[in-house]
């Protein structure tokens, strides 16, 4: 009896494992017939820049959520606001005789 049930319980775990994974990319082919993916490397190279993600939202989701969206191109901003400070300086501290 128990060989039996410990059978139905593995059979069971693979079951419920054999099945494809949740598809993340989605794209749509010359004839507007629309696909999913699990990996933008599984669809053709003309279309990688058209697909869009289908997936779950968490780690490993490749695009930024629009709030770090914005914080990130603050922080590129500020960057390049300091990195012009920085090559204006010699010219402002620069001697006027020279």
């Amino acid at each position: 009896m128990g060989a039996f049930m410990l059978g139905i319980g593995l059979g069971a775990a693979l079951w419920l494992f054999a099945g494809r994974a949740h598809a993340q990319w989605q794209y749509a082919d010359d004839k507007g017939v629309t696909k999913v993916t699990q990996y933008k490397l599984n669809m053709p190279e003309r279309y990688r820049d058209s697909a869009v993600w289908v997936g779950p939202i968490g780690v490993g989701r490749p695009g930024l959520s629009e709030e770090a969206r914005q914080a990130k191109r603050r922080a590129d901003e500020y960057t390049r606001i300091g990195q012009s400070q920085t090559r204006l300086w010699r010219y402002q501290h620069a001697s006027p005789g020279r």
